[in-house]
């Protein structure tokens, strides 16, 4: 689920202003006519058509919304975004997916990674390996980063998804505060070691918990363990950090109350009760980034575009004085947005249209430079979008490392169980271990 500072990201992204397109069309017998538009191939045939999208209400979408006109001008074929708010994006599709082949009032779907393994394994989503395959490569997976394949493309083996866009998570630092003598004095009165960045999860709660009790008013992490998103979300950092994951590798059964689930489960508690800003049990993203902002957090395992927020922010304490890398371990979460056509689409012909359009190569790259995170690879390797976003440096060693949720099919209620362990594990109710036998147990049945 995506956090909420990223649905409201004014920091993160900036309109894209739409350019005039050019286009043609070509008359070929009875052939339907071609238009050429960012160099992509696309048809005429469906002109007329008006394509509904249910959109989440972002910026984003608000860059390629911006973009719209040149799409009907090659094409003919008008788009209708029905913007709206995260938490009822799920309950206004599900009825519309369940309709029927063509009889859905939405033709294209944006799709979190919680509910990409529902929705194509109910039926409800098309198959787009023909649509990609007749592209002409408008729709080429080689573009884009392998991880987000794996995180929100493929489902049992067929690809139902293009990637959109990624957010990535990974460890922000204060580097004022590494630079810092009277500061790095203090942590090593009580760490016994000088400070430096953490190589492991051990060591991450260690060097947190050591800031904390160094006596210098600052806490060495600000945490998000609220059920029950957050507390998930953050913890899947500390999990997949270690090497750890929720079920083994066939995907047969839970592993998380196995010997390695357990400790870093307590690893998390540890980290919560005892390098973490007051609070942290029931705190949030929006808690975390003020605690951070504020200057009062030597770190935070949080999202990328956060970097940005506490660099550039008029409200941020501590600007130009952060700086992010990849969780400790080397491995953290990633979530996802992809595109995919249901079943239920009145306009199945006129929807890979779009597809084919909006995940072009030159449309990609001018999201990217309306400050998108992108999935494919081709931005990174632009200087203008790395000058433009500095922060988009450290972006695809995120991505490339990141993990996304273990494919069940309801990776909704995967989160709903252990965001209740895992906080019975931070309060004390349940030591590590019950916790985790108590959400294997629930995991199981998921399978």
């Amino acid at each position: 689920m995506e956090p909420t500072v990223l649905r409201q990201p004014a920091n993160r992204r900036r309109v894209l202003q739409a350019s005039a397109a050019t286009a043609f069309a070509l008359a070929m017998g009875g052939r339907a006519l071609r238009a050429m538009a960012q160099g992509v191939e696309l048809s005429r045939e469906y002109e007329g058509t008006t394509l509904n999208l249910l959109m989440e209400d972002l910026l984003e979408t608000t860059a390629i919304e911006d973009m719209l006109p040149e799409f009907t001008e090659a094409t003919g074929i008008n788009v209708n975004f029905e913007k709206v708010n995260y938490g009822v994006m799920h309950e206004k599709l599900v009825p519309q997916l369940a309709a029927g082949e063509g009889n859905g009032s939405y033709d294209v779907l944006e799709v979190d990674f919680y509910w990409i393994n529902e929705f194509a394994r109910s039926g409800w989503m098309t198959k787009l390996d023909e649509l990609i395959a007749g592209s002409n490569g408008a729709l080429n997976l080689d573009n884009y980063i392998p991880a987000t394949l794996k995180i929100g493309s493929e489902v049992d083996g067929s690809v139902f998804y293009i990637p959109m866009y990624p957010y990535p998570m990974g460890l922000i630092y204060r580097t004022d505060l590494v630079d810092n003598a009277d500061f790095a004095a203090a942590y090593k009165g009580v760490a016994g070691k000088d400070l430096a960045l953490p190589t492991s999860v051990e060591e991450y709660v260690a060097m947190a918990t050591a800031v904390s009790q160094s006596g210098q008013d600052i806490y060495g992490a600000a945490m998000q363990a609220q059920q029950v998103d957050p507390i998930v979300m953050e913890f899947c950092n500390f999990l997949y950090g270690a090497g750890g994951d929720y079920y083994n590798a066939e995907m047969t059964e839970p592993i998380i109350n196995q010997e390695l689930g357990v400790k870093i489960a307590q690893l998390y508690a540890d980290c919560v009760n005892n390098a973490a800003q007051p609070g942290a049990a029931g705190a949030d993203l929006n808690d975390t980034m003020a605690t951070y902002m504020q200057g009062k957090a030597f770190s935070m395992i949080s999202y990328l575009f956060m970097l940005n927020a506490f660099n550039d922010s008029e409200d941020s304490q501590v600007k130009g004085m952060n700086a992010l890398t990849v969780m400790p371990g080397g491995t953290g979460l990633t979530g996802l947005w992809s595109w995919g056509i249901p079943v239920s689409s009145p306009n199945p012909g006129a929807a890979g249209e779009f597809l084919k359009w909006v995940e072009s190569p030159d449309i990609v790259m001018r999201r990217a430079l309306a400050g998108g995170v992108a999935a494919q690879k081709a931005p990174y390797e632009n200087p203008e979008y790395i000058e433009k976003y500095p922060w988009m440096s450290q972006a695809l060693d995120l991505i490339e490392t990141g993990k996304g949720l273990p494919a069940v099919t309801k990776q909704a209620s995967l989160v709903e169980i252990m965001g209740r362990y895992l906080s019975e594990c931070v309060s004390g109710a349940k030591s590590a271990q019950e916790a985790m036998d108590g959400a294997a147990a629930e995991l199981k049945d998921l399978l």
